[in-house]
């Protein structure tokens, strides 16, 4: 087990936050108070504790590489200027492609894509124009290239 910490940390799929606005990583104990995931009984539910409305509407949470990324951004901002911001912030870190890869991983904000709700945001235009609310934390950043890339042969997409 001391072997395993004493690796320089990286982000694996399904483990990780990292803040963009401060460029560094959200350590995992403090994940649920940043992303206000902690059950109170502000509005239980036949006496279970429940998570309350969010009350940061100033931060969004993009998923990335099986990391979740919180960055300041509002509706009014085009999806290029969040791009950059996430950009900004630490994405590029953790997005270089493994070496089989039929992908060339990102080089620069224009090489990421934002998703909400299915829908493919462009570069131009508000997030509002894609309904996307005040602190939303169900965004997906992605490699542009991969949603047009075939998967690998091996991979169990063909199972």
């Amino acid at each position: 087990m001391a072997e395993i910490a004493s690796q320089p940390a990286s982000v694996s799929l399904g483990k990780g936050a990292w803040d963009c606005d401060l460029n560094v990583a959200i350590p995992p104990e403090k994940e649920a108070a940043v992303f206000e995931e902690i059950a109170t009984m502000d509005f239980p539910f036949e006496g279970i504790p429940t998570i309350p409305p969010r009350k940061d509407m100033d931060h969004m949470t993009f998923f990335c590489g099986g990391c979740r990324y919180r960055v300041t951004a509002y509706p009014d901002w085009t999806a290029a200027q969040v791009k950059k911001a996430l950009w900004e912030g630490g994405i590029q870190r953790a997005n270089k492609p493994p070496e089989k890869s039929n992908t060339p991983g990102m080089t620069g904000w224009q090489d990421m894509t934002l998703i909400y709700a299915g829908h493919v945001m462009e570069d131009d235009k508000q997030l509002r124009e894609y309904s996307v609310p005040m602190g939303c934390q169900v965004c997906i950043a992605i490699e542009t290239a991969k949603l047009y890339a075939e998967p690998d042969p091996d991979s169990a997409y063909w199972n």
